[in-house]
């Protein structure tokens, strides 16, 4: 089974008997004589708990017959139940076996208390492939068992295996906790348990398309199960390594990989394991674009699953054969298929995880074979399914992930919809996808005080200054382990457990809007991409090129323009595929982007209508979604401070030339690494500059006294303005992880990283927070939104954020931002103010490197300081 732990805690599809995939067994430390039936029902034991139940087969069996001989029927039943899970593999179904073994139950000879609890163990590992509710139940009795039989390992491993079961019911706070606590007995005591939950934790990575993050733990477990004696052949660990490296693109590798795999399992008629193998090469050759290879071996995998009647196998490997066959343009096959994954998952109604995505399946088939009208019950059902998902998710990046991998459903539903002409409902869908998580972080926001550090949040600040500073790479690699471990135990004793309110409809977010405003919303998908352009009287809808085409094209400009370059070609090309089918441009001069996919990345003002830069004709701001826009216009109390303006903070001011302190300084970092803290002497100037254009009182934090804690202990939620000139490190693979950096104290207390993490429990009511610093605006991108920084910040309270999407070089952040405040200080409004700074940089001849990084996500609208456009009469339509 295919689970991981936070911060993905998702189930993958797929999923090999827990028996051979997570070596749940047990064995009883008694000295035997050898030569008896003990001695060998021990050395069996021995191999079962490390995985080797094939291995082991031969032993039970022997000693079975043995104990047969002797009239112990107790142990006799015993040998014969652990002989299971190596032939469950074979085309015996799970139904039959799970029936045989309840029979067992009640024999007199299973009261002995160790044949009890190895029955309800070998139980237990089947339900997990048949039925979470059942297997939640069974391993909860075990649990209970093997403590009182002091079998305390056991115990831990039937812990995590009722949070795998938790997860396939939808009590994804469960999971999270009782995954995390068996895994960290697991790498403490129990080698094969640890190759279990790296193996799932590496599978839901893949299942998230992280794949060269989920090399890692992968690695991981198939390393641990080299190294330990006994330990069984990791094939999660394996299959999900060939579907991360097809997905890296490293084909040859995957299939080479999977040809060796299922050399070593056919030898062993292993049905589940060859399942699996096809499932997987299947995904390898889709991929590649080889679809009737990658339909025969869905065939295959269908198959196998069949004849083991393994209902959640069938769920998923007839749901990806019917997306294959959709592809290949065959709709009636695809729509037995689809029928066939539903009708799986009918026979385990309760685990509803690939329902959603089954259902937006056979509501694409339907559509496209024109029965319209069961199309859109169909896809209603579904995103109805995810919305009760998401109300039991745990931590906002889970919601986030778990959203970007459905997501898909959410764009289907929007292009059936808008094919229909019904482009308010199909906004209304989208919406519900896109800034979910800031939206319930300001609807609920709560105040969290200043507080001791708890044990865990302290380990993690030791942990974080080790990794600062070390450049050791194995000794780092080491340490980020660590904190990962340290970051489950500190987050999962606080459950997310917000509900989103429904999302702005169209007539609302129009009322919202003034009428020079223009709003954008992008959706990407394939094998055409939209745009709706919503203005205070009208919405249309367009078409764009498919999703690969831009984002391919978004990733080309982006990377020419952090080469320095001026590529007007492609800034134009880029332009017309995004902007130029669409006529409302030409009219609004203000401009609103709701981005999708790598789309958060692009500089918008930095393209080209032919002639000249967006930004010299238009002012361009981002939203993470018109239901936050709409908030962020309609939240009450947004008035300005008046006794506390302006905090600026500049914590690397030393203008010493320390080791390796470069000329050109950026304000970046990569690791974090202290020895690249290098100083920003320009970003002293840039506060207090800021602080003389604004009015005062001002608060200002420099050099050694710009410390997180300081930072952390002032009153935050007072300020108007928080303006932050440090070092900025975005983490792609852990966004929780991104950080601004403080400067460092003699005696820590802090470890100096501000962290998304840390952001989102921050109290303000800043009008513009600015982020003079590198990366803040980057982060890991899907329909859902961006995680990063500054959407931490809106979750915080910010009304809105100045952040860049690359480097920053010191000298020029700062002469942009010293003329910013100035218009500001003026009474420009913030969107304008930061368009006239960059146009300044724009005349005086710098390439688009120096002034486009820079975007205001949030409210564009309204002064710092008096002199703001009315809001709009506050209005709610049914």
């Amino acid at each position: 089974m295919r689970v991981a732990v936070s911060p993905t805690l998702r189930i993958a599809a797929g999923s090999l008997l827990a028996a051979l995939a997570g070596a749940i067994g047990y064995h009883v430390l008694h000295q035997r004589e050898r030569g008896t039936p003990e001695a060998l029902l021990e050395r069996a034991d021995e191999m079962s708990w490390l995985n080797g139940w094939i291995a082991a087969a031969p032993l039970y069996h022997q000693a079975e017959l043995e104990c047969l001989q002797e009239h112990d029927l107790s142990k006799a039943l015993y040998a014969r139940v652990s002989q299971v899970p190596a032939q469950s593999e074979s085309s015996i179904s799970f139904p039959a076996q799970i029936a045989s073994l309840t029979k067992d139950l009640s024999l007199p000879e299973a009261k002995d208390p160790e044949t009890r609890l190895r029955i309800q163990t070998i139980l237990g590992m089947l339900e997990v492939n048949y039925d979470a509710d059942m297997a939640r139940s069974t391993w909860a009795q075990v649990e209970t068992l093997a403590r009182q039989q002091h079998h305390y390992l056991l115990a831990s491993r039937a812990i995590g295996e009722q949070g795998i079961a938790a997860f396939l019911l939808g009590d994804i706070s469960t999971a999270k906790k009782d995954v995390i606590e068996a895994w960290t007995v697991a790498k403490v005591a129990d080698p094969a348990a640890r190759v279990r939950y790296a193996s799932v934790y590496g599978a839901g990575l893949v299942e998230l398309q992280k794949y060269q993050e989920a090399l890692g733990p992968l690695n991981e477990a198939i390393r641990v199960a080299e190294n330990t004696h006994g330990v069984a052949y990791p094939t999660i660990a394996i299959t999900s390594k060939i579907e991360a490296l097809g997905g890296l693109g490293r084909t040859q590798e995957a299939l080479a990989l999977a040809t060796e795999a299922m050399q070593r399992v056919t030898a062993y008629h292993l049905a589940g394991h060859l399942f699996e193998l096809y499932q997987t090469r299947a995904g390898v050759y889709e991929r590649k674009g080889e679809l009737n290879q990658a339909i025969a071996d869905y065939q295959q995998a269908v198959r196998y699953a069949g004849d083991l009647s393994y209902w959640r196998g069938l769920t998923q490997a007839d749901g990806s054969l019917a997306q294959a066959l959709v592809h290949a343009g065959q709709l009636q096959a695809a729509l037995v298929a689809i029928n066939g994954a539903i009708a799986a998952n009918q026979q385990i109604p309760d685990e509803l995880y690939f329902v959603p995505r089954n259902l937006a399946i056979k509501a694409k088939i339907k559509a496209k074979l024109g029965d319209v009208r069961e199309s859109n019950s169909l896809y209603q059902k579904s995103t109805d399914m995810i919305d009760a998902f998401l109300t039991k998710v745990p931590t906002p990046t889970i919601e986030r992930q778990l959203l970007a991998d459905l997501s898909n459903v959410y764009a289907e539903y929007f292009t059936s919809l808008s094919d229909q002409g019904r482009d308010a409902d199909a906004f209304s869908v989208i919406e519900k996808a896109r800034g979910r998580l800031e939206e319930q972080a300001i609807e609920h926001h709560e105040v969290i005080p200043p507080h001791e550090p708890t044990t865990a949040e302290q380990r993690l600040t030791n942990l974080n200054l080790q990794l600062l500073n070390t450049d050791d790479a194995d000794a780092r690699q080491h340490i980020l382990e660590t904190i990962y471990d340290s970051e489950q135990q500190a987050s999962s004793d606080s459950l997310w457990n917000r509900s989103a309110a429904d999302p702005v409809d169209l007539r609302g977010l129009q009322h919202d809007l003034r009428s020079s405003e223009l709003l954008l919303e992008y959706v990407l998908n394939e094998p055409q991409s939209y745009v709706l352009a919503i203005t205070n009287v009208a919405v249309h809808r367009y078409t764009l090129p498919p999703k690969a085409v831009l984002e391919r094209e978004t990733k080309q400009y982006r990377s020419s323009i952090l080469r320095q370059q001026a590529d007007r070609d492609l800034a134009q090309q880029v332009f017309h595929d995004l902007l130029g089918a669409v006529p409302e441009y030409q009219q609004k001069q203000d401009v609103i982007v709701i981005p999708d996919g790598e789309l958060h990345l692009l500089p918008f003002s930095a393209l080209m209508d032919g002639e000249q830069y967006v930004l010299a004709s238009h002012q361009v701001s981002v939203a993470p979604s018109g239901t936050v826009l709409d908030v962020l216009r309609r939240r009450e109390g947004r008035v300005a401070v008046d006794d506390l303006p302006y905090l600026g903070v500049a914590a690397w001011t030393n203008t010493s030339r320390p080791r390796g302190f470069l000329a050109t300084a950026f304000r970046a970092v990569s690791g974090p690494k202290r020895s690249e803290l290098v100083a920003l002497p320009a970003s002293r100037y840039e506060v207090e500059s800021i602080a003389a254009d604004l009015p005062r009182p001002s608060t200002i934090l420099l050099g050694a006294s710009a410390t997180e804690t300081r930072f952390k202990h002032l009153p935050l939620g007072q300020y108007n303005v928080l303006h932050l000139a440090l070092h900025g490190y975005a983490d792609m693979e852990y966004p929780d992880r991104s950080a601004l950096v403080f400067a460092p104290q003699d005696q820590p207390t802090d470890d100096g990283l501000l962290q998304v993490r840390e952001i989102r429990n921050l109290t303000l009511n800043a009008n513009l927070v600015t982020l003079s610093a590198c990366d803040t605006g980057v982060g890991p991108v899907g329909q859902a939104g961006v995680a990063n920084i500054v959407n931490a910040f809106i979750e915080a309270g910010a009304q809105s954020v100045v952040s860049a999407l690359w480097e920053l070089e010191d000298h020029a952040t700062t002469q942009l931002m010293t003329v910013f405040y100035s218009h500001l200080g003026h009474h420009e409004g913030k969107a304008e103010a930061l368009r006239q700074a960059q146009l300044e940089m724009l005349r005086s001849g710098a390439p688009p490197f120096y002034w486009a990084s820079f975007e205001l996500v949030g409210d564009p609208h309204g002064s710092l300081f008096g002199g703001s456009e009315a809001v709009p009469a506050p209005r709610r339509t049914p």
